[in-house]
């Protein structure tokens, strides 16, 4: 009897097994039908199946699907080429405008391509461009959400592993590889379908005390003159203790990017005011994606555990307060559960969340972000889920030079390397080097809400990358003339020749009487450029409370256990307004701080 069961057992598992794989075949066939002939014959897999006579296992040769979903990557590109060939194929064509040229990390071609549903461009959610789709729609909004919908979630499966990074932008990524440096296991958990966050999108420098560059153009720069001066510009609500840092900490951190491959060269014009000119820049464009460029490859090749397409929503727990693990929803694998002993957050901003932003400053309901389209304060739920102290999201930076009609970031350099600010009525109306948070409001109570960047060849040879890139999107028109540029504004023009004329005398006698601008780095002759600006919201200023060594503090001010935090999650440090570079900055000094005390956490 027992033989005959245990014949009877194998020939009906065979039975299954042959059962379930003609049933699993006869799925496929009929999931194919779907995009061969039926409702979903529109999309990139249905033109697949009815173009070149594909099958699923074409894309899915294991049947499953990560949420990275690099072995899709790996498959379109084994046809199509890589990101990069296909740029080149794009400038072979003629095409004005190529996403696959575009400055964003994008490396993977499942970011805007959609194989089972509609396919969107993913540019789009920053600039407006008539980038018609192939099987799909111009744009797909990324919306916040409410994780308080997780509370009592349960997962379908569990991990562990020594840290979460909670984040990949600048400061998740340099937290990453310094943990990898030590020998750690690192999970990287981001959101959205790419990394570099916001990083991306900064367009300014990086503010180094003391840096080779500082020495070589006899800049004598010291750590109290640059507290000094973020203190000043923050209106003294600054967190001391973390400028503080920040200014020591900050040389080491420009070498931590040299080590990286990195380069930077000294901004000569001072930015916003201060004593000294100290931001460092790069000649090849924006300083955020050419320091995401270096930093990227070095966090892959750290074999950190990187997963896009990826997004915490939740921290888990124990009794006693601390945490010891996060929830994730996986694009495709649902949600499950990483057992650790220690969380990063770094999640940026909440400069894309207009109700929370709206619910602390009704004044900006309705205002565009230059953020990345993620910003939505999600460390700040988490954060304050699991007993965070979180201050001041009433502090919002505004950013004055948004390009009108996008929310695309001009960088603060055109101005600061002589650039300034007219209205419609062709005239000046501030001190062109103001602090942000001073020109976004002057520049709101100006008829159109909008003004004028106006910079010559002289503003140009010093940034001619960027101001070559700006002019690719359409943004900046020309006149050889005051006369010719004000007739392509709508200005009137003798009001506008004579701002400029005017100003010229001022750059010669190195005075300006009418708004007191300290540095006149342009005569505004010859050739003049002009793009149409509007203020944005460009960051977030609150956020959660930390102490030097990037604890996450509780509301009685005391280190809740297991939770660090790093960028511009953390609030505070900024004080009232941004000055312009640190932001860059901190991200490696408090991305390293947050891996140095993961290290020592881990050694208790």
């Amino acid at each position: 009897m027992s033989a005959y069961f245990q014949l009877t057992s194998v020939a009906v598992s065979l039975l299954l097994s042959m059962s379930g794989a003609f049933a699993s075949s006869m799925n496929e066939m009929s999931g194919q039908q779907l995009y061969t002939n039926g409702v979903k014959a529109d999309y990139l897999a249905g033109f697949h199946s009815q173009k070149v006579n594909a099958s699923c296992n074409t894309c899915h040769p294991s049947g499953t699907v990560s949420d990275s979903e690099r072995e899709i990557d790996k498959n379109c590109q084994s046809c199509h080429g890589s990101y990069l060939q296909m740029g080149e194929k794009d400038k072979s064509n003629g095409l004005a405008i190529s996403a696959h040229q575009g400055h964003l990390s994008i490396n993977s071609c499942t970011t805007c391509h959609q194989g089972h549903t509609a396919s969107f461009a993913y540019c789009n959610n920053c600039h407006i461009f008539n980038m018609p789709m192939k099987f799909g729609r111009a744009k797909v909004p990324f919306v916040p959400e409410d994780l308080s919908y997780y509370k009592n979630a349960v997962p379908n499966h569990e991990e562990t592993t020594d840290v979460v990074i909670v984040g990949g932008g600048g400061a998740g990524m340099v937290a990453a590889i310094e943990l990898r440096k030590a020998g750690k296991n690192v999970v990287v958990l981001e959101k959205m379908p790419i990394l570099g966050g916001s990083s991306l999108l900064a367009t300014g420098g990086m503010n180094v005390v003391g840096s080779p560059q500082q020495k070589e153009a006899g800049v004598n720069d010291d750590v109290g003159t640059f507290v000094k001066d973020s203190l000043k510009l923050g209106k003294q609500q600054n967190d001391k203790a973390l400028i503080q840092t920040l200014g020591e900490q900050s040389l080491d951190a420009y070498k931590w990017f040299e080590d990286l491959g990195g380069h930077l060269d000294l901004q000569k014009g001072k930015t916003g005011g201060t004593t000294h000119p100290r931001q460092l820049y790069t000649k090849t464009g924006g300083i955020g994606r050419y320091m995401v460029e270096v930093m990227e490859p070095a966090l892959m090749k750290s074999g950190a555990d990187v997963r896009v397409n990826s997004k915490v929503v939740k921290l888990v727990q124990n009794a006693d307060g601390a945490v010891t693990g996060v929830l994730v929803k996986g694009k495709h694998s649902g949600l499950y559960q990483i057992n650790v002993k220690v969380v990063i957050l770094a999640t940026g901003s909440y400069a894309n969340n207009g109700k929370l932003v709206a619910q602390h400053n009704p004044q900006f309901d309705g205002i565009i972000t230059t953020a990345q389209p993620g910003s939505h304060g999600d460390g700040l739920q988490l954060g304050g889920n699991a007993g965070a102290q979180i201050n001041h999201l009433e502090r919002v930076q505004i950013h004055p030079n948004a390009a009108a009609g996008t929310t695309i970031m001009i960088t603060q350099a055109i101005r600061n390397n002589g650039g300034i600010l007219v209205n419609r009525s062709g005239k000046r109306f501030v001190d062109d080097q103001a602090a942000r948070n001073k020109l976004g409001p002057e520049i709101l109570k100006q008829q159109g809400s909008s003004a004028f960047l106006i910079y010559n060849d002289e503003v140009v040879q010093k940034r001619k990358k960027v101001h070559e890139g700006y002019v690719k999107l359409g943004f900046v028109k020309e006149g050889a003339t005051p006369e010719e540029l004000a007739e392509k504004l709508g200005l009137p023009k003798e009001a506008f020749a004579n701002t400029i004329k005017q100003y010229g005398t001022y750059f010669d006698n190195k005075s300006d009487p009418d708004f007191n601008r300290k540095e006149l780095l342009s005569s505004m002759r010859g050739k003049l450029y002009a793009i149409e600006v509007i203020p944005g919201i460009g960051g977030t200023l609150g956020g959660l409370k930390a102490n030097p060594s990037m604890q996450v503090l509780d509301k009685d001010g005391k280190a809740i256990s297991g939770l660090l935090a790093a960028g511009e999650v953390v609030g505070e440090w900024h004080g009232m307004d941004r000055y312009g570079g640190n932001a860059v900055t901190g991200n490696i000094v408090f991305g390293k701080i947050a891996a140095q005390t993961a290290l020592k956490s881990l050694q208790n």
